[in-house]
C-alpha cells in the first residue's frame, strides 16, 4: 500500500496536534483527498484549510513542497513522498537598483 509522510508547520500541526502524519491510499491520491481527509479527521484542520477549498485561496493558505516543487490541489502524490506544509512566504527586500545613491536614499555633494 502506498504512503507519504507529511511534515506541517505552525499553524498547520497545531491544528492536527502533531508535526507529521502519514498518509496511506490505494491506487492514487491528490493533494486535495490527502487535505480532505485530514480534514474529516481534525476538526480544527477542518475548519481552517477544507470547505470550498479553490486553488487561489489555497496558495493564500499554504505552500506545499515535493522535491523543491510546489504542488497545486490536483497534484498527485507519489509513494514514498516526503511532503513539506508551510505558511507561504511574502515580502522581502526591493530589487536592487543599479545607483546606489537610490537605493539608499542618499545625496552626495
Amino acid at each position: 500500500m502506498p504512503e507519504a509522510t507529511f511534515w506541517f508547520s505552525s499553524p498547520f500541526r497545531e491544528w492536527i496536534g502533531q508535526r507529521t502524519v502519514t498518509v496511506r491510499w490505494e491506487d492514487r491520491i491528490t493533494l486535495r483527498e490527502v487535505l480532505e481527509r485530514l480534514g474529516a479527521e481534525h476538526a480544527a484542520f477542518r475548519a481552517n484549510v477544507t470547505g470550498g477549498l479553490t486553488q487561489d485561496s489555497f496558495n493564500h493558505l499554504a505552500a506545499v513542497i515535493l522535491d523543491g516543487d510546489f504542488l497545486a490541489l490536483h497534484s498527485g502524490i507519489p509513494d514514498g513522498a516526503e511532503v513539506h506544509v508551510f505558511t507561504p512566504l511574502a515580502g522581502g527586500a526591493e530589487a536592487p537598483t543599479k545607483d546606489p545613491t537610490r537605493a539608499l536614499g542618499a545625496t552626495f555633494a
